[in-house]
């Protein structure tokens, strides 16, 4: 709902919020949010459980109240006018975090290629004395590429933690070649990075995809209807 209203609160403390034009949140569980034109955070908020009713104040106009019990908590904000109500059904979904460091390993060993050019696939997680490596990659002339994947900026911990896994691959008697791959790194690590001769591969260029243009989706859309 937006609407020209005024809002009271009792409960812990008490506050008044002069009339102003706001945008006012019900929410199936009994949640309530008031906006203003800025800022995140509502102006007032009561939390799921809370619960609101709609009633005729004594001045003939709307006012909802939303009342929460444990501890007692009212919110009561009377409308002087309604500009507009909304009602609808939204989604109860979760949001599925992308750009971990799963995600771009998942994308490495699907495109090994993005680290070496005749690189293939031996595994993720692999497992070794010192942990597990996130991607080992082999080449064809046999040599190991043990990458180590980060999704922040990568610091010195993440080069020693990749020295060890080069330096047990190369005990075991392989050539070894260790790749570090994060969005950034701190230039402490780029420094023990260059000492080590390992190599540095900027995340954004495993994980990006481009994006087609509006006219590249409105085109194969009208080639589908076709």
């Amino acid at each position: 709902m937006v609407g020209d209203t005024e809002i009271d609160y009792f409960g812990r403390a008490a506050s008044h919020a002069e009339r102003g034009t706001r945008l006012i949140i019900v929410k199936p569980d009994g949640t309530l949010l008031v906006h203003e034109a800025t800022k995140r955070e509502p102006l007032n908020w009561q939390p799921p459980g809370a619960h609101p009713i709609f009633e005729c104040s004594p001045s003939s106009r709307l006012r909802l109240r939303s009342i929460r019990t444990s501890p007692r908590e009212e919110v009561i904000i009377e409308f002087y006018e309604v500009y507009f109500v909304k009602a609808c059904k939204l989604a109860t979904t979760k949001l599925v975090v992308v750009g971990t460091e799963a995600d771009i390993a998942r994308t490495i060993a699907s495109n090994p290629k993005a680290i070496h050019p005749d690189a293939e696939l031996v595994g993720r997680e692999v497992s070794t004395p010192y942990g597990k490596v996130d991607v080992l990659l082999r080449t064809k002339d046999g040599k190991l590429i043990v990458v180590e994947v980060k999704n922040e900026r990568a610091g010195i911990s993440a080069v020693s933690q990749l020295k060890r896994y080069v330096e047990y691959y190369r005990s075991q008697g392989y050539e070894v070649e260790g790749v570090l791959v994060a969005p950034d790194i701190s230039s402490e690590a780029r420094h023990a990075l260059t000492k080590e001769g390992f190599r540095f591969v900027n995340a954004s260029r495993i994980s990006y995809r481009p994006q087609p243009s509006l006219e590249a989706f409105f085109t194969s859309g009208s080639k589908e209807r076709k």
